[in-house]
């Protein structure tokens, strides 16, 4: 990647990426801090932390960067097509938040904070750790692609985050009481390690989320090849 071009994106990102991944884990680490002072155990508050508050927040700042660009309409003219540009944003909003979903998870499961998934509580520590990155990882790569699928869908980032949100609340309300008798939901269930610890279809779910994300990026690119789409978006917000 060409390091002015990076210096440009990362200038132009600034803190709006940098900050709300980190304030969503200092938040919930303040307020598991609290919690035990209270004697209560912070292990759900933690685990949702980073798999619910951490994938939404990494959604929204997606969605709301895909199409920012104060020199938009110069940046179609280039001959650097607009889909690389936006998919390097992608790309570095991934790194950041992948750092801290890492480091998050990390620290949990060094100090013994969280708790995994049932289904993989038989498996050495080592293959615990590493397939439980999965709890973060998979839910954040899905909220990532949609939000920016549904971004580029409805030129509109207000709508984008509407979608996002609702489908969030969907999930953390109703899911749990819907899977009984409609099974086929298993594949979209976002948080099965805060809702459903005890699910016995865990990592394939956690591969389905996967799939569904790395299925959408081909999508989002075709999406992006539609300049004047993208300049009607762009001129809306």
């Amino acid at each position: 990647m060409d390091t002015q071009l990076l210096r440009y994106e990362l200038r132009l990102l600034g803190l709006k990426v940098i900050v709300p991944p980190l304030l969503v884990v200092l938040l919930f680490a303040l307020l598991g801090f609290f919690l035990h002072l209270l004697g209560v155990d912070v292990s759900h508050a933690l685990v949702s932390c980073q798999e619910m508050f951490l994938p939404l927040a990494v959604g929204a700042i997606v969605a709301a960067t895909s199409l920012y660009d104060p020199a938009l309409e110069l940046q179609m003219a280039l001959p650097t097509k607009y889909q690389r540009t936006v998919l390097r944003r992608f790309a570095l909003v991934t790194i950041w938040a992948c750092c801290i979903g890492f480091l998050t998870n990390s620290i949990m499961f060094l100090f013994h904070l969280g708790y995994q998934p049932a289904q993989l509580q038989p498996l050495p520590l080592l293959v615990q750790w590493l397939l439980g990155q999965l709890i973060w990882l998979a839910p954040l790569l899905w909220f990532m692609s949609v939000g920016l699928c549904i971004t580029l869908l409805t030129h509109s980032i207000a709508a984008s985050g509407a979608i996002l949100g609702g489908l969030w609340i969907l999930e953390a309300l109703f899911i749990k009481n819907l899977l009984p008798t409609s099974p086929w939901l298993q594949p979209l269930v976002l948080f099965p390690t805060t809702l459903l610890p005890e699910a016995s279809f865990w990592l394939s779910n956690r591969l389905e989320l996967l799939v569904m994300a790395i299925v959408l990026l081909p999508i989002n690119w075709l999406l992006l090849r539609n300049t004047e789409s993208l300049l009607k978006s762009a001129s809306a917000e």
